[in-house]
């Protein structure tokens, strides 16, 4: 069953489909497997193999592209209509003699007839090889750029978005919960991340989880590495975990950051933690319609900047499907207009060789101000 009403995806193809013609596309072949579920539901995990939504410039409802057994992966949650759900024959797989970019090229050029071609160049798992391969099979003609036009549109995010990042949001905070508690002298990490991921799969008696990226939990001595994930270590007391976890539904994402530190915490690590708090209320409290990413970066560092902690990175960037969602990102040199229903992770994150610690949350922008998705308390967890 599809996640959303066949109106929602239908007005979804509709303004992908002005954005088109303002940059002069008239055909989009969709690459990114986002992209694909936002447009029409797909939410299988198959993009290690060639896959592409074709959009034709007012047409209703778009192709979908898939390898010849993922077509049955479609079909549970596509609105589309089957006979717009297309399989390539597997033995264009696992051989250099054949490739489904041949395809998914031909049918993109038989849709297009002799309009402007537009292809999404930056899509994940898209390589210099597979874009060698599209590009002959289109015959070699000019394309377009068509990385921003969906993102473009999918930064602003439906009530029905919403409300499945807002069940997501009660997955994570549970989940940061039990994974923090799970904490004590003698158990292993491993044990710890497995009753994050428990949670996370078996969600609320409203809701069940959906498939969730792993545990990223850096620990002591390697706190300061942001996307490490889990070992089978024993805890023992002085050790500091990091905590960045995602609840996902419908492949919609919450993210939720928080540091915990197993037995009596040192002086610094509670100065780091005020002092990273103050940043965090600062760019969450400038958050509402009409402001710069660059004026939300700002906001941050006017509240962080010469208290004695070193942070290179940015603080922030779009939330949706698959977590990042790559529309905008909140650093000084973004321009970005903030407007309501945008969403993003506003992540105070501190990886340096001095310090390390983490403190996140999702945000919507509301009509008048940002509001956090979770509830976790805003503290530095002690065990």
């Amino acid at each position: 069953m599809a996640a959303f009403e066949t109106q929602e995806y239908r007005a979804r193809v509709a303004s992908v489909s002005q954005a088109m013609q303002a940059r002069g596309i008239d055909t989009l072949v969709v690459l990114a497997e986002a992209h694909l579920c936002y447009l029409t539901g797909y939410e299988g995990f198959s993009d290690y193999v060639p896959q592409a939504a074709i959009v034709r410039a007012g047409d209703e409802d778009p192709i979908l592209i898939l390898r010849e057994m993922d077509v049955h992966c479609a079909h549970p949650t596509v609105y589309l209509d089957p006979g717009r759900v297309e399989g390539y024959p597997e033995r264009y797989i696992g051989t250099a003699a054949r490739s489904p970019w041949e395809v998914i090229g031909r049918r993109a050029t038989e849709i297009a007839g002799s309009g402007r071609i537009g292809i999404e160049p930056g899509a994940k798992g898209f390589s210099h090889r597979d874009y060698e391969q599209l590009m002959a099979a289109l015959g070699g003609r000019s394309v377009a750029d068509g990385t921003a036009v969906v993102p473009s549109v999918k930064v602003k995010k439906s009530p029905a978005e919403i409300a499945y990042m807002r069940q997501a949001a009660t997955i994570v905070d549970q989940a940061v919960t039990a994974g923090a508690a799970r904490i004590a002298v003698g158990v292993r990490e491993c044990d710890v991340a497995a009753t994050i991921m428990e949670n996370l799969a078996r969600g609320t008696p409203a809701c069940g989880g959906g498939p969730s990226l792993p545990v990223t939990m850096p620990v002591t001595p390697w706190a300061q590495a942001p996307h490490i994930k889990w070992t089978d270590r024993v805890y023992e007391k002085g050790r500091q975990t990091n905590f960045e976890v995602a609840a996902f539904v419908h492949r919609y994402a919450c993210p939720l950051s928080r540091t915990v530190y197993l037995g009596t915490p040192p002086e610094r690590l509670r100065t780091v933690h005020g002092i990273v708090l103050d940043g965090f209320q600062a760019a969450l409290a400038a958050v509402r319609p009409g402001v710069t990413c660059g004026d939300v970066h700002r906001a941050f560092a006017k509240a962080f900047a010469g208290r004695g902690v070193r942070k290179e990175s940015r603080i922030g960037y779009s939330l949706g499907i698959d977590w990042s969602d790559l529309c905008f990102s909140l650093q000084d040199d973004d321009a970005t207009v903030l407007e309501p229903d945008y969403t993003f992770h506003l992540i105070i994150g501190i990886w340096e060789r001095e310090d390390a610690y983490v403190f996140s949350e999702a945000i919507r922008v509301g009509a008048k101000e940002g509001e956090s998705f979770t509830r976790v308390p805003r503290e530095l967890f002690v065990r």
